[in-house]
């Protein structure tokens, strides 16, 4: 770079950093980033060797970083204070990432589960292979009560949102098979979502074959469905598990009448 580099006005400053004038008249008058010289004129004038710090500057603001607190560090700025500026706002960036990184994860999945669904035979059930999967799940002692439900649903989430980060945006309600005689009247169940942190898994599913059947309807309609995979699953001889897994698979996001939507049913068979 040369020892004296020309100066650059307010526009052919803004122009290379990607601003427009306005913001760095703004920045000017907040005394955040200030000219390397101003005429008698008025006209501001800026230096090549000004462009690393006003993106430094720009990315911290992007970052959510308030002009103030920006304001106040350039105050009283020093190499130390830089570094640890900088080590502070890494670290928050990471997590953003990661967060970001976990949303477009959620996204995927919802998008396969809604294709699978538009794709699913809801006539046939089929065999289906899943991986080992560590859950969160919540009791609720009467899925029926609204109050119950309603309660388990806000302390299921106040552990997800504060202990651990959650792998999915589907939550499902484990239903013993036990309970399935009594839906009509009363039954007990649990709320489950996938989850990455192990610590607060207070349930694993175990990898191995599920029947899986795919069904549209109201309450009703999916009370008598799990009555039609169980009874499959007796017809075909097969040894099951202890819980039907229930999960919305085409929702309010994809399906306008809620007599409409689709679940997805998985029961455990063993060997």
């Amino acid at each position: 770079m040369p020892k004296n580099p020309s100066l650059l006005s307010t526009g052919q400053f803004a122009k290379l950093v990607g601003v427009s004038k306005h913001t760095l008249f703004f920045y000017d008058e907040k005394d955040i980033f200030s000219p390397l010289l101003r005429k008698d004129n008025g006209y501001r004038y800026y230096s090549i060797r000004q462009i690393e710090t006003f993106l430094v500057i720009s990315s911290l603001k992007d970052l959510g970083m308030p002009l103030e607190d920006i304001k106040s560090y350039l105050t009283s700025r020093s190499p130390d204070a830089l570094v640890q500026l900088l080590d502070k706002e890494t670290h928050k960036l990471d997590k953003r990432i990661n967060h970001l990184k976990g949303l477009k994860e959620m996204m995927e999945e919802k998008k396969s589960v809604t294709k699978k669904a538009m794709d699913a035979d809801l006539s046939v059930f089929t065999i289906e292979r899943q991986r080992k999967k560590k859950l969160l799940i919540t009791e609720v002692k009467d899925v029926l009560n609204s109050k119950q439900y309603y309660e388990a649903f806000q302390k299921h989430y106040s552990i997800l949102y504060k202990e651990g980060k959650r792998s999915s945006w589907l939550e499902g309600l484990m239903v013993p098979v036990s309970e399935t005689y009594t839906m009509h009247t009363g039954y007990r169940g649990y709320l489950y979502t996938v989850v990455e942190n192990p610590a607060i898994s207070n349930h694993t599913l175990t990898e191995g074959d599920y029947l899986i059947g795919y069904f549209k309807g109201d309450d009703e309609a999916i009370e008598e469905a799990h009555h039609q995979l169980i009874s499959y699953a007796k017809e075909q001889g097969y040894t099951f598990g202890d819980y039907i897994f229930e999960d919305v698979v085409l929702d309010e996001l994809a399906i306008r009448s809620y007599n409409q939507y689709v679940y997805k049913l998985a029961l455990q068979i063993k060997d």
